[in-house]
């Protein structure tokens, strides 16, 4: 029969009884034991889109971009310069008055959230987001997307290195498809098909004739002017739920 003294006020259960005779022998001086192994193996926790994702953010990171997570949502005139705006994405219940449209594109955010850094005093600013896009308030008309985003230091021509521009946007843009197995000689590039995009700094990424992948270049400057952004911008954003799985060799 044992009795706490009574200034320990911590020992109530059998379990604190054992936790001090062990403190008193020595932790080293316990059995060890491992578990038996799972019959079944190791399992996956994550799909293989989520798989995808976590490498792509690797990828980005390694190349000198943060990770930035924004709302879901966004102003509507902002949608409107996306091609969003539809009025069955409008949110009846907003979290904010201002913040009351499913987001039709992850750029907006980012333009938005680069700008601001700028007014802190930020020079270059790179930021990508994994996160998704609603293109329709129907069960298939979400997608999974990657969008990264550079508002350009300033430099002098005599600072050295080129800036940032489109086609190191298409580097970034490639290395990131490169990451998740994806070689650059599946894909054609072609105009740009979607209205936020300059038509001569900008192109989109086809797999085969039907399938666009991904749009990268400069947004275009009547876009950054409607979103109170300060150009240029050179960005990518990439539909991963129209990349087809890589078959294992």
């Amino acid at each position: 029969h044992l009795i706490a003294p009574s200034w320990r006020f911590d020992m109530v259960q059998s379990a604190d009884i054992v936790e001090e005779i062990a403190r008193m022998e020595g932790y080293d001086a316990l059995p060890t034991q491992s578990l038996p192994p799972l019959k079944s193996g190791r399992t996956n926790i994550t799909t293989p889109q989520q798989q995808r994702i976590r490498t792509i953010r690797r990828a980005l990171a390694a190349r000198g971009f943060g990770e930035a997570v924004t709302w879901s949502f966004m102003l509507k005139s902002h949608a409107d310069q996306f091609g969003g705006g539809d009025a069955e994405l409008t949110l009846s219940n907003p979290v904010a008055s201002e913040l009351n449209q499913m987001r039709p594109s992850i750029l907006p955010n980012l333009a938005v959230a680069a700008q601001k850094a700028v007014n802190h005093g930020a020079r270059e600013v790179r930021l990508f987001e994994a996160g998704p896009i609603y293109l329709g308030d129907g069960p298939k008309d979400q997608r999974s997307t990657v969008a990264a985003l550079v508002r350009p230091s300033s430099k002098r021509h005599w600072e050295g290195e080129r800036p940032y521009d489109a086609y190191r946007a298409k580097a970034d843009l490639f290395a990131t498809l490169q990451a998740i197995g994806q070689p650059a000689s599946r894909f054609q590039i072609e105009a740009p098909r979607q209205a936020h995009w300059h038509p001569g700094q900008s192109a989109c990424l086809k797999l085969g004739p039907k399938v666009t992948i991904a749009h990268f270049g400069a947004l275009h400057p009547r876009v950054l002017k409607a979103l109170d952004v300060d150009g240029p911008i050179y960005a990518f954003e990439l539909n991963l739920n129209a990349v087809p799985f890589m078959k294992a060799r």
